[in-house]
């Protein structure tokens, strides 16, 4: 469409000008595309249907179908779902048939059709509308009246006898038109009208503890018919409150109903053995399928005539490439938090699963930013929180110069916004009765070596960041470089050996620190540990120490085959001398370890949901012990300096999802971006001993503030690091600096 371009001046994405309104710019940038792309445009026949048009995208191969009746024009449609969900009444398929219409001096076939029609109208808030044509307009009219009102939209109470409407019109002139995407409305909101009734008055709560071999928590009940009524649901509890049973019973009442005939389940490739094992468990079925192997042999396994089928994301992905599309009456998405990105070849894949209903579960929906909340929910409803840019105008706070986020604001709204689609429940707001949780943060001091090699990287890192804070520009190269230098700092804080690999020269204090935690609480009792690292390389210095001492432990990392984790997990949950289980970050979601009470995390994500994901592998439903939280942060590092940053995400969560803060900023000079957040963490910040006391206290961290603080072991043998962080938090406290001198002279006294 190179003979569309113009002279127009170019509108950023990102940043509206100042003197335009935000529909106006919206359009703008619809028109601008279409300018840039090169569509075939065709029109489909004059005679028969004049002003309509097929649009076609070579790049994507995409194809729609556009009416254009003018411009402004109420007709105007496409079947895109940008028209669908902007509310501008426009599109860049529509604005590239008004383009090539004046490009190839066509006229505008502006005049109404003389039949009638029912459609949807996609502007404002969607609902459907007849409009009347001048054929047998009074006899459509008087017969309308019952169904629709005034403003000519169908009543809600008209859905349930929708098709005698349509009958009698079709008798009274039969090129009377309903389009697909209105009748397709019509027969969810009777669906949805059927489920709620089923769900209200058959799925009682005495009917669904017959349902499964499990009993459900009455908060559990209440997701199953959430999910239910609304057809396609997200359920995003809170890791631990199982999610998983919900979505099987869901499931069952579905198959019960004979409103579904296959279910197909997607989760990570670690997980499908759990899936399966947990769907024979509670339901007796013995028809479970795990789509593997080689593709033609997955291929074949999608047509098995079985309830239940199980495919990991990476296998489903390579397989939509090969088939184009998939269907299924019922699909449920595990840890669907994987397709936030929305532009990924997974979530493109996922997009082109035909199903009927949904059930999405994750318990980290939000994880970085808002986007990804969208990105997510799309998946259920495309129009919950559409439009887009209404949405981030909304509750996103921008820098007006540069367009970049620096808070959000009005985050409680978006929960009311979600009241249909997605229900989440904390363990706090369904008082599940788990035992008392305890999360501590210990300083952790790093080598020499560590330090000078960490500070070597923090020096060149801090000039990249310099850089841009100058010019707010980086090139690739330097992106990719920067992006190394962070992770190679986060390496160094845990052990140089991640990076050199050098077991004669490994420079580290963790590993130590661990044995030594480690010892004290293998020393007594039977409880038992998970030990969680980033890198598979230290968790394999982990290992070798318990081999040198002849612990047993189990051990889950990337390279570890998905049929032998079920087992593996099997071994640590019912072998008493099984106390040990070290795992990658592939073990964060999805396991369920609650036979143990103590987690150490030996190093911190950069992000909290992912933190929250490792904990929540012992602290859920079946923990009966108190549970332990232990974070190592090596002290002066990057580690140390992200915990701000953690604390803001996590903020961000809540607003949005827990009834959190309303309005967020990371600090009072509001948030930057990652960019910017990394000035501080790349200083050497100077900060005296008492406000770094208090910064890792997690009394005072508002990310843990909800769980008690716990003073470790003072034992010998528990680490000198631990040792110094529980005296300082005595020392701390006056009522309990007063009961260790009252200790010590009793001692005294007695010797």
């Amino acid at each position: 469409m190179e003979n569309y371009h113009n002279k127009e001046r170019r509108l950023s994405n990102t940043i509206k000008p100042a003197e335009m309104g935000l529909e106006e710019w919206q359009v703008a940038l619809r028109r601008q595309q279409a300018q840039r792309e090169r569509f075939i445009i065709s029109e489909l026949g004059v005679s028969f249907s004049p002003g309509e048009y097929q649009v076609r995208n070579p790049k994507s191969r995409s194809q729609y179908k556009v009416v254009y009746r003018g411009a402004y024009s109420p007709w105007n449609y496409c079947s895109c779902p940008d028209f669908r969900t902007s509310g501008l009444g426009t599109c860049k398929h529509v604005e590239g048939v008004k383009l090539w219409l004046q490009v190839e001096g066509k006229a505008v076939h502006n005049e109404e059709p003389a039949y009638t029609s029912i459609y949807m109208d996609y502007r404002g808030e969607r609902c459907i509308r007849i409009r009347f044509g001048e054929a047998h307009r009074r006899e459509l009219a008087a017969i309308a009246k019952d169904y629709f009102d005034q403003a000519n939209v169908l009543r809600p109470e008209a859905y349930a006898i929708f098709d005698s409407f349509l009958e009698k019109a079709r008798s009274i002139d039969p090129a009377f038109r309903c389009y697909p995407d209105a009748l397709e409305e019509v027969i969810s909101q009777r669906e949805h009208l059927q489920r709620t009734a089923l769900a209200e008055n058959t799925y009682t709560d005495e009917a669904l503890d017959n349902l499964l071999s499990a009993k459900l928590y009455p908060y559990q009940k209440e997701g199953v018919r959430f999910a239910f009524k609304a057809g396609k649901a997200i359920i995003a509890d809170e890791m631990g409150l199982g999610k998983t049973v919900q979505a099987i019973c869901c499931a069952e009442i579905y198959l019960r109903e004979k409103m579904a005939e296959s279910v197909l389940i997607v989760c990570p490739n670690s997980l499908k053995y759990q899936w399966r094992s947990e769907i024979e468990k509670w339901t007796a079925r013995k028809e479970v399928l795990i789509v593997e192997g080689y593709a033609s042999r997955r291929i074949e396994l999608y047509k098995a005539p079985v309830p239940y089928k199980i495919v990991s994301y990476q296998s489903l992905a390579n397989d939509i490439k090969a088939l184009g599309r998939l269907s299924a009456d019922l699909l449920i998405m595990d840890e669907v938090q994987r397709l936030k990105n929305w532009n990924t070849q997974l979530a493109w894949a996922v997009r082109r699963i035909d199903a009927h209903y949904n059930v999405l579960l994750s318990g980290t929906p939000l994880e970085n930013n808002l986007d990804e909340l969208v990105s997510i929910v799309q998946l259920a409803d495309p129009y919950c929180l559409s439009p887009l840019y209404r949405f981030r105008y909304d509750h996103i706070i921008t820098e007006p110069e540069t367009g970049k986020a620096i808070g959000y604001k009005n985050l409680n709204d978006i929960r009311v916004r979600l009241k249909d689609t997605l229900i989440r429940r904390t363990k706090q707001s369904v008082q599940l009765q788990l035992p008392k949780r305890t999360d501590q943060f210990l300083l952790i001091p790093m080598t020499p070596e560590q330090s000078s090699r960490h500070e070597e990287l923090r020096s060149v890192a801090a000039r990249l960041v310099s850089k841009w804070a100058r010019t707010h520009s980086l090139s690739e190269d330097e992106r990719r470089r920067l992006l190394l230098l962070l992770s190679q700092m986060r390496m160094l804080a845990d052990s140089t050996f991640i990076l050199d690999q050098d077991t004669e020269n490994r420079h580290d204090v963790k590993v130590g620190e661990v044995m030594n935690i480690l010892e004290d609480a293998l020393s007594g009792g039977t409880g038992k540990v998970v030990i969680f690292s980033e890198w598979e390389r230290m968790a394999r210095l982990v290992a070798s120490e318990l081999d040198a001492r002849s612990i047993p432990y189990e051990f889950l990392h990337g390279g570890v085959p998905a049929k032998e984790r079920e087992e593996l997990v099997r071994r640590f949950t019912d072998d008493p001398a099984m106390r040990i289980f070290l795992s990658t970050d592939t073990g964060s979601t999805g396991l369920n370890l609650q036979v143990a009470s103590i987690l150490i995390n030996m190093d911190l994500p950069w992000n909290p949901a992912i933190l929250e994901q490792r904990i929540g592998r012992i602290y859920r439903i079946g923990q009966e012990m108190p549970v332990q939280i232990l974070n190592l942060v090596s002290k002066d590092s990057i580690e140390e300096s992200m915990i701000d940053r953690l604390r803001f995400k996590h903020s961000m969560f809540e607003g949005a999802l827990d009834g959190g803060d309303d309005t967020i900023f990371l600090s009072e000079d509001r948030f930057k971006g990652f960019m910017e957040s990394l000035v501080p963490a790349l200083s050497r910040g100077e900060k005296n001993e008492e406000q770094g006391a208090k910064d890792m206290n997690p009394e005072d961290n508002p990310a843990a503030q909800s769980q008690p603080s716990v003073t470790p072991s003072l034992a010998p043998d528990a680490g000198i690091s631990s040792f110094l962080t529980s005296l300082r938090d005595i020392l701390r406290s006056p009522e309990k600096t007063r009961q260790l001198a009252e200790a010590i002279t009793q001692i005294l006294n007695e010797t």
